[in-house]
């Protein structure tokens, strides 16, 4: 038979380990927008301890933020600059616009046709919305990958 004290520093153990076997579960619509970016995945990372790529931002604290405000990221578009420079923060209603139709949307915020980068467009409403739920979901969440 073990001691007590076994039994509380094996507990100690386990408990303090606990946030390094962290997982993020994520709701049902958050789940299915965490499948539904495996596209933008091609030039954005979703990681939070990950650079941007040279293609696109890390998107993984990007909601809530303002647009075109990745430090590490330097190839921002004409139009996100100018998104930038108006204080465009991504929100629900901004990124819903803005991945259904970034030309569009950004032409919108600047008030005139612009260039810009992005040319995938998410069509489907519901997987825009599940897209927003992730990012809110992972926002500040390191472990949230």
């Amino acid at each position: 038979m073990k001691s007590p004290m076994f039994a509380i520093a094996a507990a100690v153990t386990l408990l303090s380990a606990a946030p390094a076997f962290a997982d993020c579960a994520l709701p049902a619509d958050a789940q299915a927008g965490k499948t539904a970016t495996a596209v933008c995945k091609a030039c954005h990372v979703f990681e939070a301890d990950k650079p941007s790529r040279a293609t696109g931002p890390n998107l993984h604290d990007v909601y809530g933020a303002t647009a075109g405000s990745r430090a590490d990221f330097a190839k921002y578009s004409e139009g996100m600059l100018g998104a930038k420079a108006k204080g465009t923060v991504w929100n629900d209603d901004t990124l819903f616009a803005y991945i259904g139709d970034p030309k569009a949307f950004l032409d919108q915020v600047n008030g005139k046709e612009m260039a810009h980068a992005m040319a995938f467009k998410l069509a489907d409403e519901q997987k825009r919305k599940s897209v927003i739920a992730f990012l809110k979901e992972i926002k500040g969440k390191a472990e949230c990958n």
